[in-house]
């Protein structure tokens, strides 16, 4: 983007000097002869920022800064004075002024001071969009689905962050696979609070090397390492009165769950090379497409913080457990991709029906990612199955025999979801062992605690599996 700059500057030489040298750095000048004049430009067309004369005539450059800020709050202004003395630049900072030059104007620090104006509105232009996005309406209507599992998804939710806004939630743990929203319901659980005017920071904590995570998460003091030259504040610092999402928790190190455990207990945060803790206000919440009670089993993940992390515990189930949710969430996000795009686009009935043939191992995401795919692709308006790509492989159409011989399966017809075939042998293993959870592991040769691990996976209720039987010694 090309910022548009608004030079009002009532000496022709000085202002067409500057215009002609920024338009030569990158950007668009306009040049106004009077405060009025520039007034009236502001309001016809909105401007970056503005390099305003302190003295002009008619209006003087105060009277002016002061309208402008009123019609253009998130315009920099930029003061030039003939006159650096104190006065004048204490008065135009308290006007708002972002900063102001003293004639002869040096116009390489013109377009410096302006870089620095515009960097600084562009960072409040960010913060106001991330602050204000999705805050139109409910939050919790972005979750979007009419199925049973969704509607009672949205109720928790509801509860988690009444608990969150009462400082009664220390920590919030969102499981579910990968794609289902986990980032989403936890940006809802946010804006639902007494946090939403605060900081929201995500951080996945498997997407940076384990060297540099803590340094991110905690911060650092000047000299606790090599290229530490300046203290940096971290994430939980940032975060303070906000929340902080830590996406994929089960990839931290066992060291940093230590401290993470402590700064939970503690609600105080010690930077490295830090002398002293300083206490911070922030709500965690963290989510994971693993399954951290066989990895606390396994050592990778510390029980310890488990057990604090699982005390408010949210399961978003897949994409496959809740087909009534499937089109509405294709309509959504058709609609949304045809409006970012300036397209047009609607389903054929038979697209709908292809939707909801998919198994949709990617979940919500790779649903808003393939129809995104065919709005750009596609050039009619009505998207019917053809135009979807799916691979027919996933639409279940082969078949699994389990016999004597092992297990054999038939793909010559087409694809097996794996989940279902899973989900469908433990729900046949439970009604065999007349729900009695221990027996039907023993028949499917697992343990009991993976057996409830599945159970919870596929949101496998007792009464899909028949009447129950003698389950006293289940799990």
């Amino acid at each position: 983007m090309i910022p548009s700059v608004l030079i009002i500057e009532d000496e022709r030489i000085l202002s067409h000097a500057m215009r002609d040298y920024l338009a030569h750095h990158g950007y668009e000048p306009l040049v106004a002869g009077s405060g009025e004049e520039g007034l009236k430009l502001l309001r016809d067309s909105e401007m970056d920022l503005v390099v305003l004369d302190h003295q002009l005539p008619g209006m003087d450059g105060i009277d002016a800064l002061r309208q402008i800020k009123q019609a253009a709050p998130t315009t920099e202004v930029v003061m030039v004075t003939a006159h650096g003395s104190v006065k004048i630049a204490v008065e135009a900072m308290r006007a708002g002024s972002f900063d102001y030059l003293t004639k002869p104007v040096d116009l390489e620090e013109l377009a410096v001071v302006l870089d620095k104006a515009w960097n600084h509105a562009r960072l409040q232009r960010e913060l106001r969009y991330w602050q204000g996005a999705g805050r139109d309406g409910n939050p919790v209507d972005r979750i979007i689905g009419d199925s049973s599992a969704t509607r009672q998804l949205r109720a928790q939710v509801e509860r988690l962050a009444a608990l969150a806004a009462g400082g009664r939630a220390p920590a919030i743990l969102i499981t579910g696979e990968t794609g289902t929203g986990k980032g989403l319901v936890a940006r809802v659980i946010h804006d639902l609070g007494a946090r939403t005017e605060r900081p929201f920071i995500e951080m996945n904590c498997g997407a940076i090397p384990a060297a540099l995570l803590e340094s991110e998460i905690f911060g650092y003091e000047r000299g606790a390492f090599t290229d530490a030259r300046a203290a940096k504040a971290g994430l939980f610092e940032s975060a303070d009165g906000g929340t902080l999402f830590l996406d994929e928790i089960g990839a931290m190190p066992l060291e940093l769950q230590v401290k993470l455990l402590k700064i939970i207990e503690e609600k105080s945060v010690r930077r490295l090379g830090g002398l002293r803790s300083k206490l911070v206000d922030v709500q965690i919440v963290a989510a994971t497409n693993a399954h951290l009670e066989e990895a606390a089993k396994t050592g990778s993940f510390r029980p310890d913080l488990l057990y604090r992390l699982n005390v408010l515990t949210l399961r978003l189930p897949p994409l496959r457990e809740r087909p009534d949710d499937i089109v509405p969430l294709a309509r959504h996000y058709l609609e949304r991709a045809a409006r970012q795009h300036h397209m047009s686009k609607r389903f054929h009935p038979d697209a709908e029906a292809q939707l909801l043939q998919y198994s949709w191992p990617g979940n919500v995401r790779e649903l808003a990612n393939v129809l995104e795919r065919v709005v750009l692709l596609h050039e009619g308006d009505e998207i019917h199955g053809g135009d979807l790509g799916l691979s027919p492989a996933a639409a279940g159409a082969g078949a699994v025999d389990v016999g004597a011989a092992g297990v054999r399966v038939d793909f010559s017809q087409g694809g097996v979801s794996l989940a279902d075939v899973e989900r469908t042998m433990i729900i046949e293993a439970l009604k065999t062992a007349r729900n009695n959870r221990r027996r039907a592991a023993e028949l499917l040769d697992i343990s009991p605690e993976t057996l409830r691990y599945r159970l919870e996976k596929h949101g496998i209720e007792p009464g899909e599996a028949g009447r129950p039987g003698d389950s006293s010694r289940g799990v």
